[in-house]
C-alpha cells in the first residue's frame, strides 16, 4: 500500500469516526431545541437575564445547527464510494432507502397520532393552559390522514412558516411526529440526486454557492417538504463525496479562521435578538454554515489526534432518540423536571439541561431494551440501523 493509499484510508477512517461521533451530540442539540417549546406560555418562566441569555445561544443559535449538520452527512454518505453513477444505482439506493426513510417515518408517524391525547395533555399542563377542545379523529376526518403525515401546521392552528428578504412567506410545516420533517424533506431531496449528481459533476462547487447564497436568502421554492435547507447541506456533503474530497481534511485546513467566526458569530447573535427579525434571521443562517465547518472540522481535529472517540451505542440509538423523544417522552419529563420548586434564573437553566438529559437518557435506554429483547422491532423503527459495540 502506498503512502498516499495508507492517507486516503486514515481520512476515511476519521470521516466515519467523525460522523459517528456527531450523531448522539446533533440529537440531543434537537432535543434541547423542542424541550424549549415546553416553556412557552408558562406562568412562572422569569423571563430576561441569564436565562433568556442560555436560550437565545443554545435553541436559537446552536441546536439549529444540528438537522442541516444531518442533511450534509446524508448527502457525503449517499454518493460516498460510488465509481460510477446510472439508473441501476439510483434505484438501488431508492429501494435501500424505502427501509431506512419511509418505513420509520410513516412508523413513527402512527405512534405519534395515537400518542396524540396523551402529548397534547402534557404540552396542556406545562404551559398552564386548557387541553384543547378539538377532538383527533375529527380532524382527521376533516383534513385527511395524509396532511397530518406531511404538514399538520394548520392542525396545530400556526402558520408555520418564516418570511424571507423577498418578503416572500416560505412555508415550512411538521408531520404529526414534528422531528421528523427532517425525514420527510430528505425523502424528497433524494428524489432529486440525478440532478443534484450531474450539476456538482459539471458545475463543481458553483451549484453549491448559489443554493448557499438561496439559503442564506431563504429563497426557494415555497413548498412544505421541499426546502432550500435540505436542498443546500445535501448538495454541499454530496460535493466532497462526488468529487472524491475529504470534508474532514478540508475544514481543518480553514479551522482556525472559521473557529474564530464561530466564536465571534456566538458571542454577537444574542445581540440582535431583540432587533430586526430578518437580520437576526440572516445572521442565524450564516452563523449554521460557520458553525457545520466547525463542528465537522474540530471533531475530526480531535479523533485525529486520540482526544475523542464515538461510541458505537450512543450513535446507533441516535436515530431513535431523535424519533421517539417527542412522542410522549418530552412532555412527561418536562412536566415532572419543571413542577421542581427554583428560585433563580440558573435553577432554571439546570432544570433545563437536566430536563433534556433525562429525556435522552430514556430514550436511549428504551431502545437498548428494544434491541435487546425485541430486536426485530427496534430494526424496523429505526430503518435497520444496526448498533456496534
Amino acid at each position: 500500500m502506498t503512502r498516499s493509499d495508507m492517507a486516503g484510508t486514515d481520512w476515511r477512517r476519521v470521516q466515519s469516526a467523525t460522523i459517528d461521533w456527531l450523531r448522539p451530540v446533533m440529537a440531543f442539540m434537537v432535543v434541547c431545541l423542542h424541550v424549549q417549546l415546553f416553556y412557552t406560555g408558562r406562568q412562572w418562566a422569569l423571563g430576561g437575564g441569564a436565562f433568556d441569555v442560555f436560550v437565545i445561544c443554545l435553541c436559537k443559535t446552536l441546536c439549529p445547527v444540528a438537522v442541516p449538520t444531518f442533511f450534509f452527512i446524508s448527502g457525503y454518505l449517499f454518493f460516498q464510494g460510488l465509481e460510477s453513477w446510472d439508473s441501476g444505482v439510483w434505484k438501488r439506493k431508492m429501494t435501500r432507502r424505502v427501509r431506512t426513510l419511509l418505513v420509520p417515518y410513516v412508523l413513527w408517524n402512527f405512534i405519534a397520532l395515537a400518542a396524540f391525547p396523551l402529548t397534547r395533555l402534557g404540552g396542556s399542563l406545562l404551559k398552564g393552559t386548557p387541553m384543547a377542545a378539538d377532538n383527533l379523529w375529527g380532524v382527521i376526518r376533516e383534513r385527511g390522514l395524509l396532511r397530518l403525515f406531511w404538514d399538520r401546521t394548520l392542525f396545530d392552528g400556526v402558520a408555520g412558516s418564516t418570511t424571507n428578504l423577498l418578503g416572500w412567506c416560505m412555508p415550512s410545516g411538521q408531520p404529526m411526529d414534528t422531528p421528523l420533517w427532517f425525514v420527510r424533506d430528505l425523502m424528497v431531496v433524494v428524489l432529486f440526486t440525478p440532478v443534484i449528481h450531474w450539476l456538482v459533476r459539471k458545475t463543481g462547487a458553483a451549484t453549491v454557492a448559489v443554493l448557499g447564497a438561496l439559503f442564506l436568502a431563504d429563497v426557494w421554492i415555497p413548498v412544505p417538504g421541499f426546502g432550500i435547507k435540505a436542498t443546500f447541506f445535501f448538495a454541499w456533503g454530496s460535493l466532497f463525496a462526488i468529487k472524491g474530497k475529504s470534508f474532514a481534511q478540508s475544514f481543518r485546513k480553514v479551522a482556525a479562521p472559521v473557529g474564530l467566526l464561530f466564536l465571534v458569530g456566538l458571542a454577537l447573535i444574542p445581540f440582535l435578538w431583540d432587533g430586526d427579525r430578518q437580520l437576526f434571521q440572516l445572521a442565524v443562517r450564516l452563523f449554521i454554515i460557520i458553525a457545520v465547518m466547525f463542528s465537522l472540522g474540530t471533531v475530526s481535529l480531535l479523533i485525529g489526534k486520540g482526544v475523542i472517540r464515538p461510541s458505537g451505542r450512543l450513535a446507533g440509538s441516535s436515530f431513535f432518540v431523535y424519533c421517539s423523544h417527542m412522542v410522549v417522552v418530552a412532555s412527561a419529563v418536562m412536566w415532572a423536571v419543571m413542577s421542581l420548586p427554583f428560585r433563580s434564573a440558573w435553577m432554571q437553566i439546570l432544570l433545563f439541561v437536566a430536563g433534556a438529559a433525562l429525556t435522552y437518557l430514556i430514550c436511549h435506554l428504551i431502545f437498548m431494551l428494544l434491541q435487546r429483547f425485541l430486536p426485530s422491532v427496534a430494526n424496523v423503527l429505526t430503518g435497520q440501523r444496526l448498533v456496534k459495540s
